[in-house]
């Protein structure tokens, strides 16, 4: 008895200790603005480096270049090139070493942060999956919809998801994992891959960032959200990561990264006419 209460003495110190650590927090990133975003013209990096606390290795080095609105662009390279890094910075998840990201001209310092990031609807590769019901792991992402069901419905349709809506014998209140409701659906991790992608899709915005989308995901999967993904970001701004030399046929413009930094930048033709590291395949694996 007096074991049992040692430890559970012990485990609820713990936790209090977390709690302390979590409101001592300081936000390194500081939201100063006063402008409102309502839409993305032109996304701009200017002599952007950056280097992540407690690390000596720039991630970034001296990145220029600028983004057009319609423009689908998608950032290439070897893991740890710096693609993650540049779309962390500009949701200002970190700030910059040196340099300056502007958003139609303007610093996007000078943007109230949920302004910010409100117009972009992001999927990154580590992205999990909510155990509530498929309803939720929606609305969590965007509550302003007013059919919500159809929305996601045609989210996942998008996604190639229809295995997720067929074994959700709830409909939108199946939850997702058994944790809370015995009779929850449990998922692949392509169909979690899925799910998330669907959810980014589902959320409103002016740009829309996929970092690695088919990475989990079988080669007739991968092809088929791809072309499903060439129709639904057609006339948007559209920024997306990969590593496959296979996966760029959804974008008009490739940038090349290497080392954390930019060593091309041109359409798939324009840069196999180079013959240099993207011709090369030496940035990616197919």
């Amino acid at each position: 008895m007096f074991s049992s209460s040692t430890l559970q003495i012990y485990d609820n110190k713990l936790k209090i200790e977390n709690i302390k650590k979590l409101d001592a927090f300081q936000n390194s990133v500081i939201d100063s603005g006063d402008k409102i975003l309502t839409t993305i013209e032109t996304i701009s990096f200017e002599n952007i480096s950056f280097t992540y606390p407690g690390s000596v290795v720039p991630a970034l080095n001296n990145i220029s270049f600028t983004l057009h609105k319609n423009e689908k662009v998608v950032l290439v390279g070897l893991n740890g090139s710096g693609k993650s890094t540049l779309i962390k910075l500009l949701l200002r998840m970190y700030e910059p070493s040196e340099g300056i990201i502007k958003i139609n001209g303007s610093d996007i310092k000078e943007y109230k942060l949920l302004a910010l990031r409100s117009n972009f609807s992001v999927y990154f590769q580590d992205m999990f999956n909510y155990n509530f019901t498929l309803r939720e792991n929606f609305t969590i992402a965007d509550d302003s919809h007013t059919d919500p069901d159809t929305k996601a419905t045609n989210a996942l349709k998008t996604a190639y998801a229809h295995d997720i809506l067929e074994k959700s014998n709830k409909g939108m209140d199946t939850n997702i994992t058994r944790l809370f409701d015995t009779e929850g659906i449990e998922l692949s991790g392509g169909q979690h891959q899925k799910l998330a992608l669907a959810r980014a899709l589902y959320r409103k915005h002016t740009a829309l960032i996929l970092d690695e989308p088919s990475s989990n995901l079988d080669p007739k999967a991968e092809h088929e959200i791809f072309t499903a993904l060439k129709i639904f970001t057609d006339g948007k701004m559209t920024i997306f990561t990969s590593h496959r030399l296979s996966n760029v046929a959804l974008a008009n413009r490739i940038l090349v990264l290497e080392k954390g930094q930019l060593v091309e930048d041109g359409t798939q033709e324009e840069l196999i006419k180079n013959k240099d590291r993207y011709a090369e395949g030496g940035v990616c694996y197919n």
